[in-house]
């Protein structure tokens, strides 16, 4: 599936993520807030080249 067709969704699992990092940053637990960090480079991650892909398409 192209990357480009999975931005909302991607965008909808950062929006998650940073939610889920928030509450465990509250709740103390830091082990899990670090893979909710690397969780969220790796969303990142993904949008940009979503939106790479997606320029490529369009040109």
């Amino acid at each position: 599936m192209l990357a480009s067709r999975m931005i909302p969704m991607i965008w909808f699992r950062l929006a998650v993520l940073i939610a889920f990092a928030i509450f465990v940053g509250w709740q103390g637990t830091w082990w899990v807030l670090g893979i909710a960090v690397v969780l969220m480079l790796i969303t990142i991650w993904q949008l940009v080249r979503g939106y790479q892909e997606k320029n490529s398409l369009e040109s």
